[in-house]
C-alpha cells in the first residue's frame, strides 16, 4: 500500500493563500513526536482518508508539531513558537484537530483527543462537512 504523507506546516501565511485561492478548509492536526494517539489518528484515520481521496478538493491537511523548539510563521507572517501558536487556539492536548479558514479563524469546534477509533471517522467527517458549509456561507 502506498504511503500517504501529511504535510508538515511551517508557514501558515503560505497555506492561507492556497486555502483562500482554492476555497478550502485548513484541517490542522496539532501533534507531538512522542504522542501515541497522534500516531494512531494519522495511521488509522488521516492517512487512509488521504489515500481514499476523501474531501481532497475541500480541505488542506497539515500537521503542526508543538514540541519544544519548533517555530512557525503565523497567519500574519510573524515568526513564533509553534506551541504558543497552538495555545492561541486553546490547544494544550495532542492530538487536536482544528478546522480553520484562510483567515485563521476556527470554522467549527476543534476535536480534542480520541475516545474510540471506530467513531472517530464519523465525528471527523461531520466536523469537515460543517467547516466546509461554514466556509461556503462566508463567500461573497
Amino acid at each position: 500500500m502506498p504511503k500517504a504523507t501529511i504535510e508538515r506546516i511551517y508557514d501558515f501565511s503560505t497555506a492561507a493563500r492556497l486555502a483562500s485561492r482554492e476555497q478550502r478548509v485548513i484541517m490542522l492536526l496539532v501533534s507531538q513526536e512522542d504522542c501515541p494517539y497522534c500516531h494512531l489518528i494519522k495511521e488509522d484515520v488521516i492517512r487512509p482518508m488521504i489515500l481514499g481521496g476523501d474531501f481532497k478538493d475541500d480541505i488542506l491537511i497539515r500537521e503542526l508539531f508543538i514540541d519544544e523548539g519548533e517555530t512557525i510563521v503565523d497567519f500574519r507572517g510573524m515568526e513564533r513558537e509553534a506551541a504558543d501558536f497552538a495555545y492561541g487556539y486553546d490547544v494544550y492536548v495532542t492530538p487536536t484537530l482544528l478546522f480553520l479558514g484562510a483567515d485563521g479563524r476556527e470554522l467549527v469546534k476543534k476535536m480534542v483527543g480520541i475516545n474510540t477509533v471506530e467513531m472517530y471517522w464519523y465525528y471527523l467527517s461531520e466536523s469537515i462537512r460543517g467547516a466546509i458549509d461554514r466556509l461556503n456561507r462566508k463567500k461573497p
